[in-house]
């Protein structure tokens, strides 16, 4: 069974577009899944424990999250 259960589809749709697209908020991923903000919220946090998803911004509130994988290639 995959880590992010009953999630895996729509982290799916998230991640054909984080290559366009490598840093996205929770509205941006409510847009991209049509999941409601707190659904969206916490698929945000799903993929951030799996390691997909990093927080940026520090903040509560606003945030931000990057593609890890994606963007650690143009680090190397």
């Amino acid at each position: 069974m995959s880590p992010l259960g009953r999630a895996s589809a729509e982290a799916l749709q998230l991640l054909e577009r984080f290559y366009f697209r490598p840093i996205v908020s929770v509205p941006t991923i409510m847009e991209i899944t049509g999941l409601s903000f707190a659904n969206a919220n916490s698929l945000a946090r799903q993929l951030e424990t799996v390691g997909l998803l990093r927080e940026i911004t520090g903040r509560k509130r606003n945030r931000r999250f990057s593609y890890q994988p994606y963007l650690g290639l143009f680090h190397e």
